[in-house]
């Protein structure tokens, strides 16, 4: 394994004084494209841009999160190939979002350490992948640990 100097490392990542990485948009490729949609579009997610230049392909955003969908060529094995992990600022609310989109979903609880503790919504999308929504506990938020 090879490790490398991360002051060295983030130096050439910069370019003129700005980062040269500006934001993660992902695209999943998915079995089953409005199935996959639908699904998105009732947990909240706006669609961002679907039109004919590529139209096997959807963009969901927020001013945080960008991902896109498009049509698998191929098929695949979504839960070996990735557990989709998305921060929310409420579990709760998180999760009545899913009760209210008829999403099913299970609830975990992590305390890994003394102050940190978290809960996860762990649901499968139509297409297998494993979305994680993820946020503080009760103890922590009301605590001010996160």
């Amino acid at each position: 394994m090879r490790v490398e100097n991360t002051t060295a490392t983030n130096k050439t990542m910069e370019t003129s004084g700005h980062a040269l990485f500006s934001r993660l948009a992902p695209v999943l490729n998915v079995a089953d494209l409005a199935a996959e949609r639908e699904f998105y579009e009732r947990l909240g997610f706006p669609v961002i841009y679907e039109g004919p230049e590529y139209p096997s392909f959807i963009a969901f955003g927020t001013d945080s999160i960008h991902f896109g969908i498009q049509q698998a060529l191929t098929p695949n094995d979504p839960p070996s190939v990735l557990t989709w992990q998305i921060a929310v600022t409420d579990v709760d609310a998180a999760m009545e979002r899913c009760r209210a989109a008829a999403v099913d979903f299970e609830l975990e609880q992590n305390d890994p350490a003394p102050g940190w503790s978290y809960r996860r919504l762990i649901l499968r999308t139509p297409s297998g992948f494993r979305l994680v929504l993820e946020g503080e506990s009760e103890a922590a938020r009301s605590e001010g640990h996160s």
